[in-house]
C-alpha cells in the first residue's frame, strides 16, 4: 500500500464519526495517564508510603459508598437513554436523575456518618475526623458516577471526556501546588493533600453539570418512568455490582484491617493505578460503540480481534516498562509494587477484555446475566481475599484480582455466546431476560 492509499484510508476514518470518537475518547484516556502519573509521584513523595496508603484508603471508601448507594437508578436512566432519541427528553432524564441522586447522597451521608464515628480500624489510624469533615463532599463522588453511566448511553463522548480528563488536569495543578508550596511547610500532610483533591473535584462536577443543562420538566412523571426501569433492569445490574465490584472495592479495606498501617493499601492502589491503562482500549471501542451494539445481533468479529490485540500488545509493554520506571521515579520504599503489578496487570487485562463483551449485554438489557456473573464473581473476591490477604498482605490481594478478573472473562464469555444464540427478535428486544 503506498503513502496516498494510506492517506485516503486515514481520511476515510477521520470522517467517520465514531472513529473519531474512539480516538478522542481514547486519547483522552491516553493523556490521563502521565498525568495520573507524575501527580502520584508528587503525593507519593510528599505523603510517604504510610500517607499514601491512607489518602487512598480514604478515597476508597467513598468509592465504595457510592457503589453501595446508587441502588441500581443510573443504570435505569442508562437504559431509558439508551432507548431515546428525543434531546429535550434527554435533558429532562438528567434532571430527574439528578435529583435521585440529592436523595441517594443523603442515605451515603448517614452511612458514612456512622461509620467514621464507630469503626475501630478507622480511629486507631487516626482517619475518623478526616472522614467525618469530607462527607458534605461526597456528592462529587455519586456525580462522576452519574457522569460515566449516563454520557456513554447518550452518546455524549465530549461531556464524557472532560468528566474523565479535567479531574486529572486538577488533581495534577493541585500537586504542583503542594510540592512548590507546601513542600517545607509544617502541617498535616494529608489534610492537605486531600483537601486539594476534594476541592478540584467539586470544581469540575460543578462545571460539567452545568454544561449538561438539566431540565426539571415532567419531574414526577420522569422520575417514576427511571423507577420503573430500575425495578426491571437498573437494580438487576446494581446488585450484581453490589457483589463483585462492591467487594473488589473493598479489598483495600480488608488490607487496611490485616495490616498495622496503611503502607500496604497505598501500594496496591498504586500497582492497579499503573495497570489500569490495559483496560482503556477494550473499555474505549466498547464505551464509543455503546450504543450501536444495541442494534446488532452480535460484536463484529474484526472489532473484537483489534481489541484483545491491543489490550494483549499494552499488557506486555507495561511489564517492559514498569520495573525501572518505579525504581527511578519512587524509589526502593516502593519497589514491592512490581511484583504486585506484574500479577494485578493480568487481572486487569481480563476485566478490561470482559467489559468489552459486558457493555453489549447491557446495551441489549440483559441485567440479569451481568447480575448472575457479578455474584460468582464477587463471591470468590469475598472468599480469596479473606483466605489470602491474612497470610500474604497486599500480595494475596494481587492474586485475588488476577483469579477473579479470569473468573469475570469466563462467564461473561459464556453469557454472551448464550445470548448470540438466541433469535434475532428476541436479543434485539430484551430486557427482562433471564
Amino acid at each position: 500500500m503506498d503513502i496516498r492509499n494510506i492517506k485516503t484510508l486515514g481520511l476515510h476514518y477521520w470522517k467517520n464519526p465514531k472513529a473519531r470518537q474512539i480516538l478522542m475518547l481514547f486519547s483522552v484516556n491516553i493523556a490521563g495517564i502521565p498525568m495520573g502519573i507524575i501527580t502520584s509521584i508528587i503525593f507519593t513523595r510528599y505523603l510517604g508510603p504510610n500517607g499514601w496508603g491512607d489518602y487512598q484508603f480514604l478515597d476508597n471508601l467513598f468509592n465504595f459508598s457510592v457503589l453501595i448507594c446508587t441502588f441500581g437508578f443510573f443504570q435505569a436512566a442508562n437504559r431509558v437513554l439508551v432507548l431515546n432519541s428525543d434531546k429535550e427528553k434527554a435533558r429532562e432524564y438528567y434532571g430527574a436523575t439528578f435529583v435521585i441522586l440529592i436523595g441517594l447522597f443523603s442515605v451515603m451521608s448517614v452511612m458514612l456518618l456512622f461509620y467514621s464515628l464507630f469503626d475501630p480500624n478507622l480511629k486507631a489510624k487516626h482517619l475518623d475526623k478526616l472522614l467525618l469533615y469530607s462527607i458534605p463532599i461526597g456528592w462529587a463522588y455519586l456525580a462522576i458516577n452519574y457522569f460515566e453511566v449516563l454520557f456513554q448511553a447518550d452518546n455524549k463522548m465530549n461531556l464524557l471526556a472532560i468528566s474523565r480528563l479535567f479531574p486529572k488536569i486538577g488533581f495534577l495543578i493541585s500537586a504542583s501546588i503542594i510540592f512548590i508550596f507546601f513542600i517545607h511547610v509544617k502541617s498535616d500532610r494529608l489534610e492537605v493533600a486531600w483537601v486539594f483533591y476534594l476541592s478540584t473535584l467539586v470544581l469540575v462536577c460543578t462545571y460539567v453539570l452545568f454544561k449538561v443543562k438539566l431540565s426539571f420538566k415532567n419531574i414526577k412523571a420522569t422520575i417514576a418512568e427511571i423507577w420503573s426501569y430500575n425495578k426491571s433492569y437498573g437494580f438487576h445490574i446494581y446488585s450484581g455490582a453490589l457483589v463483585a465490584v462492591g467487594i473488589q472495592s473493598l479489598t483495600p479495606v480488608i488490607i487496611s484491617y490485616f495490616g498495622f498501617n496503611n503502607s500496604g493499601v497505598g501500594f496496591y492502589a498504586l500497582a492497579t493505578a499503573l495497570a489500569n491503562p490495559i483496560s482503556f482500549i477494550p473499555n474505549t471501542i466498547a464505551t464509543t460503540n455503546y450504543k450501536e451494539f444495541a442494534g446488532h445481533q452480535r460484536i463484529p468479529k474484526k472489532l473484537t480481534i483489534v481489541t484483545i490485540a491491543l489490550t494483549l500488545f499494552s499488557l506486555v509493554a507495561l511489564w517492559i516498562i514498569v520495573p525501572p520506571f518505579i525504581k527511578y521515579f519512587y524509589g526502593q520504599k516502593f519497589e514491592s509494587v512490581i511484583y504486585i503489578n506484574f500479577v494485578v496487570s493480568i487481572g486487569v487485562a481480563c476485566y478490561g477484555i470482559a467489559d468489552y463483551f459486558n457493555r453489549f449485554l447491557g446495551a441489549h438489557g440483559l441485567g440479569k446475566m451481568l447480575r448472575n456473573t457479578s455474584f460468582i464473581v464477587g463471591g470468590l473476591i469475598l472468599v480469596f481475599n479473606f483466605v489470602l490477604i491474612p497470610h500474604f498482605g497486599v500480595k494475596g490481594a494481587a492474586i485475588t484480582r488476577l483469579l477473579s478478573g479470569i473468573t469475570y472473562l469466563s462467564c461473561i464469555l459464556y453469557y454472551y455466546k448464550k445470548a448470540i444464540k438466541r433469535k434475532p427478535e428476541n436479543l434485539l428486544e430484551s430486557v427482562n431476560i433471564d
